[in-house]
């Protein structure tokens, strides 16, 4: 099997040599541990653009080759990039991106780590597709390739024959599910065993913090959004809201829906949820008095509200992100 890890410049380098690693890890200690050889030679190469040719192997150019037309891979690994380089990367990297559609025509399967999914979705090849991306910049991705659906809710979105995943460092378990599905269920346990990497089970809404929406424009509803940043401890209604900003609820609810991609009642809850998480990171309170504080009388309610938004209840998550 021929695997390739872009190793462009301004790439993040733990997701180029991390990967490998991992691969290569699988490769060398599952004849040791098993007693027979891996189904599947592992071919590693980084795969670097130097003055618009690319070479094949080694990070270090001494040791790479030219890179022949001819050549094709598996399985194509591309790590993410500096989060400020994204624009940067994208246009630089044309030759690249065109090697990337062309090794794909050929058969090959394509994985983006993180934000390394700006660059995939700039072959053209996710359009019509879904895929994700680190959380943090989902809304970004989205205004860059609304022909793409983003589910930045989750770890893991696999099309087939194009793979993306979320946070950066979340490409460990990414390799265990991208072994498990070129080279088997057992050599996917193997791995996670020796390498002691635990695959995902939780969305990214588990790791996510809520970015209160303020980039628009439209004052009325920063207006609103300040008060129930201010007021989530208290009641919190729309028709309140709406006389606040001296709308109609309709219309008010539109604008709102609008300006933030958030009905007002998600981003109540939202808000709510983001303080509750934080008083539960501190763990000097207990559930109740927790939901209490961020408005929900309805103790059973509130835990309804934290799991959709967390994916985990609040006792869960205390007990995960709480101080000891």
């Amino acid at each position: 099997m021929r695997i390739a890890v872009l190793n462009y410049p301004d790439a993040v380098p733990t997701c180029v040599t991390g990967p490998a690693d991992i691969w290569s890890g699988m490769a060398r200690m599952y004849p040791v541990l098993t007693g027979i050889p891996l189904r599947k030679d592992i071919q590693i190469d980084f795969i670097t653009p130097v003055d618009g040719k690319l070479y094949a192997g080694a990070p270090a150019a001494q040791q790479s080759r030219k890179l022949a037309a001819r050549e094709v891979y598996d399985l194509i690994i591309i790590p993410a990039m500096r989060f400020e380089k994204i624009e940067l990367v994208v246009a630089r990297e044309a030759l690249l991106i065109k090697w990337l559609q062309r090794q794909y025509l050929q058969g090959a399967e394509l994985a983006s780590i993180c934000v390394g999914a700006f660059l995939l979705a700039a072959t053209g090849l996710l359009n019509g597709k879904k895929a994700t991306t680190n959380w943090l910049f989902a809304d970004k991705f989205r205004s860059h390739h609304p022909e793409i659906e983003v589910e930045d809710d989750k770890v893991i979105v696999d099309q087939g024959r194009l793979y993306s995943c979320g946070g950066a460092f979340s490409f460990t378990s990414f390799m265990i599910y991208l072994i498990e599905k070129f080279c088997g269920h057992e050599e996917a346990v193997i791995a996670s065993k020796i390498l002691m990497i635990n695959v995902h089970e939780q969305p990214q809404s588990t790791f996510s913090i809520f970015q209160f929406q303020h980039t628009h424009a439209d004052e009325a509803i920063s207006k609103a959004q300040q008060h129930i940043e201010k007021n989530f401890g208290q009641p919190v209604t729309i028709d309140q809201l709406a006389r606040h900003c001296n709308m109609s609820e309709r219309n008010f609810i539109r604008r709102f829906e609008q300006a933030t991609t958030n009905t007002p009642l998600e981003y109540i809850q939202r808000v709510r949820v983001e303080a509750a998480k934080k008083m539960l990171e501190g763990k000097n309170d207990g559930i109740e008095q927790i939901a209490s504080k961020c408005g929900y009388e309805d103790t059973d309610y509130f835990r309804k509200i934290f799991k959709r938004y967390v994916a985990m209840t609040p006792r869960a998550y205390q007990e995960k992100y709480g101080k000891s």
